[in-house]
């Protein structure tokens, strides 16, 4: 990854807000697609998975302290214009549906570390709910609440996961015939 400072450009407090969550999202869906392949292979998408919540949290902590001076009226706020804009709804519950993803998001990686057999053993409608979550998480934050920069990183990252959903959906089908 080139830095920054490789151009002599400083990285402000938005651009470190918007550079935590893009690469957040590069490890998801590297993971992700990792878990769905190779699902016998701990790691490295075990690791991927854990770097992408560790930035996603430092996303959260980094616009607390950039974007909303660390309050929490101001994130509620500004989430509801947010959803204004795209929806013509200025809904406040946003910012805990953000919190709800990054605790489920905290909970699976530490099961993740600490059961990995239970993990790979747990019933598939969870695994699905969990899956179908993130999966809208990521479109409303990298596609439909994002910039330009961000669905150059958002798409793909998507397309991905989908891709590999797909695809192993067919081979799971075509094993029960």
């Amino acid at each position: 990854m080139i830095s920054a400072a490789a151009y002599d450009v400083p990285m402000t407090g938005t651009s470190l807000v918007r550079a935590t969550m893009l690469v957040a999202t590069m490890l998801w869906a590297m993971a992700e697609v990792l878990k769905i392949r190779r699902p016998l292979q701990v790691e490295p998408a075990r690791s991927l998975w854990t770097a992408g919540l560790v930035l996603t949290l430092a996303h959260a902590a980094i616009a607390f302290a950039v974007a909303y001076g660390w309050s929490h009226a101001a994130a509620v706020r500004d989430t509801a214009r947010q959803t204004a804009a795209v929806t013509g709804i200025a809904w406040d519950g946003g910012i805990f549906v953000n919190y709800a993803f990054m605790a489920v998001w905290s909970i699976d990686a530490l099961c993740w570390w600490l059961a990995p057999a239970a993990y790979r053993r747990r019933p598939a409608g969870l695994e699905r709910a969990r899956a179908g979550f993130f999966l809208v998480m990521f479109v409303n934050g990298t596609i439909v609440f994002a910039g330009p920069a961000a669905r150059v990183v958002g798409v793909p990252a998507v397309a991905a996961v989908c891709v590999a959903w797909m695809l192993s959906a067919r081979r799971r089908a075509a094993r029960a015939l």
